[in-house]
């Protein structure tokens, strides 16, 4: 193992992703990145309960001049066709922000001493493949949602398309 890379945003099970990739790096004394994919497609009320929830509109909010209540669903619909407006734009920038700077955080907490962190855009899964052959990782830890065995067949699930199409070491964390 020679750098270990692992994904996250900003759940339960993604803060178990990190605790479980800040261990490994942290034991065989390798580099770890920390990657996040910005939300631009999310429906914005998901998004504004999910900042409400892990608190992190509050903390995002301290670091930028944006009014959050933007991601309320009233004033832009995250799940259009149309780009975002631009307070939407920052406002999840930010909050990925937030999300990258918390797992960095808790994996120095763990004794990692060499983290990096990153953020994309697109289509999550290829996001995250991109991100860790571009951080160099031959490790790639991500949380499992759980989706339900129906709604997984039909749909997928992020961790089961980078566990497919990755070129390395995939460990889904539940």
């Amino acid at each position: 193992m020679k750098h270990v890379f692992v994904a996250t945003d900003g759940s339960d099970t993604a803060m178990k992703a990190i605790d479980m990739a800040a261990e490994m790096a942290a034991k065989f004394d390798v580099p770890l990145t920390v990657g996040h994919v910005l939300q631009f497609a999310r429906p914005s009320a998901e998004l504004a309960r999910m900042a409400e929830i892990e608190h992190l509109a509050q903390s995002a909010s301290q670091k930028s001049t944006v009014d959050f209540r933007v991601l309320t669903g009233h004033s832009g619909d995250l799940f259009s066709d149309t780009r975002p407006s631009g307070d939407v734009v920052t406002a999840i920038t930010a909050i990925g922000d937030e999300i990258v700077h918390r797992a960095d955080a808790r994996a120095r907490e763990l004794g990692v001493r060499e983290v990096d962190t990153m953020t994309e855009q697109g289509d999550p899964a290829d996001a995250i493949l991109d991100m860790a052959t571009s951080a160099g990782a031959d490790v790639i830890v991500v949380g499992h949602r759980g989706l339900g065995r129906l709604k997984s067949l039909l749909l997928g699930s992020v961790a089961q398309k980078v566990l497919q199409h990755a070129d390395c070491t995939v460990i889904s964390v539940r």
